[in-house]
């Protein structure tokens, strides 16, 4: 039986990611857009994040970081 490279379980069939090339179970994509989870994260990350948000996360973590003593 194949192994599915998201998941690592042995299922019935496996499906090729059209970006990737991993191969994936039904449970591990879009079988019908032939995209594993993996891709889709991808997908759906590029359109709901920019750089200036991720930036901004770092610089608040930076300023608590700065505020603590080490232990």
């Amino acid at each position: 039986m194949p192994i599915c490279e998201i998941c690592g379980m042995e299922v019935v069939a496996v499906h090729e990611c059209s970006e990737c090339g991993a191969k994936f179970c039904d449970e591990c994509g879009d079988v019908n857009r032939k995209l594993c989870y993996d891709c889709l994260g991808w997908e759906a990350g590029a359109e709901d994040e920019s750089w200036d948000d991720e930036n901004e996360d770092w610089e608040i973590w930076d300023d608590e970081w700065d505020e603590k003593e080490p232990n």
